[in-house]
């Protein structure tokens, strides 16, 4: 709520600014609109009029030294007419000083702090305790375990990981830890399903059992390719060749 009117924020989170986050970020704020005007028509039976208003932000976690705009911009509009499109704010948090992140006056941008710019020990000490300060205990948790996620990002590598978690209670960094853990194995897991199912659905194609080598080129395309494209391939060859596919090296 800004001056009592309700706003939507929709932030986007990269480890760089590639080519594709401007049409990213124009694809979701459209998505977002077509939903407000979704929840709109079923209670009042049109879309407002006055649309609720929506603000897209890119938050920049690395990358170039040189600064960035402030916005950027995806123009689906010609250039000799008026801007259509989507504009969005771009923070680049890693660009910015530990105090120019506390000037936010939210706790949200402090988690941020282990990328700044001018981050060390004696200043992420100070962001934990003013986090301590503004935050009841299971807030407090739940942004000590962003930030030492983090601070496992900065590509700077300045070892400050290890600083916030030995600023942090022990089972907040423990949270963060068996999160990470739990999500590698849940990758883990799911590989090896896309994997048998794929195989399963070679073998039908094939009309015969995959060989032990068949089937670790099979791996080795799921990993590098993806389950999508892998899946497509599988569907879309004939059974002669596919089983070409198969002893071809990934690329």
């Amino acid at each position: 709520m800004v001056g009592g009117e309700r706003r939507l924020l929709h932030a986007e989170w990269t480890l760089a600014m590639g080519d594709e986050i401007p049409f990213r970020v124009f694809e979701y704020h459209c998505l977002t609109a077509l939903a407000v005007a979704d929840e709109a028509r079923a209670s009042e039976g049109a879309p407002a009029r006055q649309p609720t208003p929506i603000d897209s932000v890119v938050v920049v976690l690395s990358g170039r030294e040189a600064p960035w705009p402030t916005h950027g911009a995806y123009r689906t509009s010609s250039p000799d007419e008026p801007f259509s499109g989507v504009r969005f704010r771009i923070e680049a948090v890693y660009q910015r000083t530990v105090a120019e992140l506390a000037a936010r006056g939210s706790p949200f941008w402090l988690i941020f702090a282990p990328l700044a710019a001018d981050a060390d020990g004696s200043k992420l000490n100070q962001v934990i305790e003013a986090l301590r300060a503004c935050s009841g205990e299971r807030q407090f948790a739940e942004l000590g375990a962003a930030m030492v996620a983090l601070a496992e990002a900065d590509t700077r590598e300045r070892g400050l990981a290890d600083v916030v978690k030995s600023l942090l209670p022990r089972e907040i960094v423990m949270q963060n830890s068996i999160y990470r853990e739990g999500k590698a194995a849940g990758l883990k897991e799911g590989l090896e399903k896309g994997l048998a199912l794929l195989a399963h659905q070679v073998e039908r194609r094939l009309g015969r059992p995959l060989t032990a080598e068949e089937r670790s080129r099979l791996h080795e395309r799921l990993h590098a390719e993806g389950p999508e494209k892998v899946g497509d391939v599988v569907l879309d060859l004939s059974a002669d060749d596919l089983s070409v596919w198969l002893t071809a090296t990934p690329s």
